[in-house]
């Protein structure tokens, strides 16, 4: 059978910082491209257990001995432009500049797995990024397909709602559109899941930069997986801020006052 090959463009939203081995030489990686569409494929999952979840990634993304059913690769990344970026205490790092442009392509043998990596890829473009401080809002990026207009905030909700039952096979949302929240229908597994998607207000890309600077400063010593903060381009250079809540065991008022500070500057504005 013929080899089936998809060429997708990926926008950069954010600056993103991916680099070589020596860390310090600017290169987009397509492992970590892969590891994103992993996570967030991982994360939308209602299993009954951690062994199907297991098998069912291990069937779609390869594992030891296993190979992949689809392929990406790099096709065209000419010439990038580069943004130096204040990590903190981790000083001045460069990343890619917002608006870059990056051509991959997806080859498979399968249409079926084919049609399953854009949809994901697609639901990482929303929900996540890729590299450096990804889960604090660097690294966002959309899918640039035929032109399409910009999605507004009221649409988000439901585009990410038939992303999400087009990978699960399955409606597991609980609740949609209330609030501009989407919230997870799961019993407690024993892997990283969702609990809940939240659409924030329009704004600025640089007062979004600053929101996720201040939610940073006051949740500082909290454990991070907690919550992953990315938004999705708008019209007129500005985002719409999304922000995804993790379930934990124990939703006591230390978790509650961390995701409290997320609302209040990413989401309410």
């Amino acid at each position: 059978m013929a080899i089936l090959k998809k060429r997708i463009k990926l926008e950069l939203i954010t600056a993103m910082g991916t680099h070589g081995a020596n860390n310090k030489e600017l290169e987009f990686r397509i492992t970590e491209l892969k590891s994103a569409m992993r996570f967030w494929w991982r994360a939308v999952q209602c299993f009954d257990s951690a062994e199907e979840l297991y098998r069912k990634e291990s069937a779609l993304f390869g594992s030891l001995g296993r190979k992949a059913p689809v392929s990406i690769r790099q096709y065209k990344f000419d010439r990038p432009n580069a943004q130096s970026v204040n990590l903190g205490k981790g000083g001045t790092v460069d990343f890619f500049e917002e608006g870059e442009v990056i051509e991959i392509e997806l080859l498979s043998h399968d249409s079926e797995k084919l049609d399953k990596y854009l949809q994901i890829l697609k639901l990482t473009s929303y929900l996540g990024g890729i590299g450096q401080r990804s889960r604090k809002g660097y690294g966002a990026f959309k899918v640039i397909e035929n032109n399409d207009a910009a999605p507004k905030e009221k649409d988000i909700i439901e585009i990410l709602k038939q992303l999400i039952i087009s990978i699960t096979g399955e409606d597991h949302i609980k609740q949609l559109n209330k609030g501009q929240n989407i919230i997870f229908n799961c019993n407690d597994p024993n892997y990283l899941c969702l609990e809940k998607i939240r659409i924030g207000r329009e704004r600025k890309l640089k007062k979004f930069y600053k929101d996720v600077n201040k939610c940073i400063h006051e949740t500082a010593n909290t454990k991070e997986y907690l919550l992953n903060a990315s938004c999705y381009g708008s019209e007129d250079s500005k985002v719409i801020p999304i922000v995804s809540e993790f379930r934990v065991k124990r939703y006591n008022n230390f978790v509650r006052n961390y995701c409290q500070t997320y609302i209040k500057y990413l989401i309410e504005g």
